[in-house]
C-alpha cells in the first residue's frame, strides 16, 4: 500500500531537465523533484491541489534526529501500530492526522527499539515522491 497525501503547490521552479515542486501538506512543506517534461505534461502551477504518493519502502525512520541531513522531506509523528513480518515490518506513523506506512527491516526495528507511542521522524528524499493530479 502506498501513502497518499493531499496538498497544494506553493512554488514551481523549472530547470532545463528537472522541475522542483514545493507542496504544502497541511503544515509541512514537501519538496519534490520531477522531470520538466512531467511538470509540463501535468500542467503543474502554483495553487494546484495535488496528491503526493510515497512507497512505504521509500520512507526512512529516525528517532531523536539531530544534525544535518540531505533529505528534504521530514514529518514528525507518533508510531500507532507495528505489523511485524518475517524479514520486514510495517510501521504506521500518524502525522497531522494522516497515517504514513513505512516498511523497514526487522533488524532496524529492533536496533532502534521502535515501539507503539514513540515519537518518530519519517524522512523521504525529494526524488522519491510521485505526484498525481486529478483531471480537470
Amino acid at each position: 500500500m502506498a501513502n497518499r497525501l493531499y496538498g497544494t503547490i506553493v512554488n514551481v521552479i523549472q530547470g532545463k531537465i528537472n522541475a522542483h515542486i514545493h507542496i504544502l501538506w497541511k503544515k509541512i512543506p514537501l519538496s519534490v523533484i520531477i522531470t520538466r517534461a512531467s511538470c509540463e505534461d501535468m500542467h503543474l502551477s502554483v495553487g494546484d491541489n495535488i496528491y503526493v504518493v510515497i512507497k512505504g519502502t521509500d520512507i526512512m525512520l529516525a528517532k531523536s534526529l539531530s544534525g544535518l541531513l540531505s533529505a528534504r522531506n521530514r514529518a514528525i509523528g507518533v508510531v500507532r501500530q507495528i505489523i511485524k513480518g518475517d524479514v520486514l515490518s510495517k510501521v504506521m506513523v500518524e502525522s497531522q492526522g494522516d497515517m504514513l506506512h513505512a516498511i523497514i527491516t526487522n533488524v532496524s526495528l529492533n536496533e532502534m527499539d521502535i515501539k507503539d507511542g514513540d515519537e518518530i521522524t519519517a524522512i523521504v528524499k525529494s526524488t522519491e515522491l510521485i505526484l498525481s493530479k486529478e483531471s480537470s
